[in-house]
């Protein structure tokens, strides 16, 4: 069997970057199953005020809109610059587990609906209410698992981590129990075409 592995963290920008050319990969090849694994970015020490990361992400997001031509909008930096407003990998990723759970041919598309509500819409993703229109686009209900279970959290990381995903995004083909990472591509044409030449 052949699939894309496509390591993910909501949180990040570059994960953003690649939403458009990872949308043509999945138009393109169709029968090509995506599995999402995550692993956590914004983790333990990591975890607290958004407020803290605002001048590293601002700096990284010009170097992010020159490579993939997007970059976190205002009502993100809004967001981020709000007290109280936590940097935290761990809510959107058991929201994303969750719905690869309930309708995993959907999960990628929740998983970009998120990753764009964030970083496009300045949604926070530690707020539940954030998910209910996400979850209605997808069929399912607006009832999640809870959050903000630290439990929770090491459970959907547990795959990522467990083959050393620590790079977002990654994305490896993986055809007959062997793995061949793909070199970073935001274009999507020619992300199109590396997945089909790693996937035949």
């Amino acid at each position: 069997m052949t699939e894309l592995i496509y390591g993910l963290d909501p949180l990040c920008g570059w994960c953003y970057g690649l939403v458009p050319a990872m949308r043509r990969v999945a138009a393109d090849h169709p029968d090509l199953p995506i599995r999402l694994v995550m692993a956590g970015l914004v983790t333990d020490e990591r975890v607290g005020p958004y407020a803290e990361m605002e001048g590293y992400i601002r700096r990284a997001s010009r170097r992010l809109r020159e490579v993939t031509g997007r970059g976190p909008s205002e009502a993100f930096f809004r967001l981020i610059a709000t007290p109280g407003v936590e940097g935290n990998s761990g809510p959107p990723s058991v929201a994303i587990a969750h719905v690869a759970g309930m309708r995993p041919e959907r999960a990628v598309d929740f998983a970009h609906s998120v990753i764009e509500a964030h970083h496009g819409e300045g949604r926070d993703l530690n707020r539940e209410e954030t998910y209910a229109p996400l979850l209605a686009a997808v069929g399912l209900p607006p009832d999640l698992p809870d959050i903000h279970d630290p439990q929770l959290w090491d459970a959907v990381w547990e795959q990522g981590r467990r083959i050393g995903l620590q790079s977002f995004p990654t994305l490896a083909v993986l055809k007959d129990g062997h793995a061949r990472v793909l070199p970073s591509e935001y274009d999507p044409e020619r992300l199109s075409a590396l997945v089909g030449q790693a996937a035949t």
